[in-house]
């Protein structure tokens, strides 16, 4: 069975660390969110890296290799935002941290191995963008034409009575 459209568990390849780590470089959904937040698109994840030499290339490779780690690689975004005088956000920086040690991913990038990484990230973003090929039609949606809506029940005494919560975290520092 095929499916279209990401796939989650798309990996394009493993990249080494400054301190021999490999890790693996997955853009999940959450990846592709935190891309188009930083970046305010997919598409712009591209025009960012700036090949000519004359702007930036390492602070977007970093976060495009960061939201790659997320997840499986082991790497949690720190997310910066900023917040203007009529309510509107926009994140200015997002820093990726190992969630074992909480080494800074940017420390841990290796300059020499530019061309690894590229490649690296290329293929996993690559490869969670493809289509699957499921050209079946789309389930219709249902529409409800105004003032044909089925009436609310209400309240009912066969609801179910709330179930205690077991959830007990573990507490900071151990």
């Amino acid at each position: 069975m095929t499916t279209k459209g990401l796939d989650l568990l798309a990996e394009g390849g493993s990249i080494t660390l400054t301190d021999g780590t490999e890790v693996p470089l997955r853009y999940s959904f959450r990846a592709l969110a935190l891309l188009e937040a930083r970046f305010g698109s997919v598409g712009a994840v591209q025009s960012a890296i700036d090949s000519t030499g004359q702007g930036a290339a390492f602070g977007p490779l970093a976060q495009i290799i960061g939201a790659g780690l997320v997840g499986p690689g082991g790497f949690e975004p720190m997310i910066r935002e900023h917040q203007d005088a009529q309510g509107n956000r926009t994140i200015t920086s997002i820093v990726y941290r190992r969630r074992t040690d909480g080494e800074n991913l940017e420390d841990l990038l290796d300059p020499g191995r530019l061309g690894e990484y590229t490649n690296a990230f290329t293929a996993a973003l690559g490869k969670a963008l493809e289509s699957r090929g499921n050209d079946a039609a789309p389930a219709p949606v249902e529409t409800v034409t105004p003032g044909l809506e089925m009436p609310s029940p209400g309240t009912s005494s066969t609801t179910s009575p709330s179930v205690p919560f077991a959830f007990s975290p573990t507490p900071s520092g151990a």
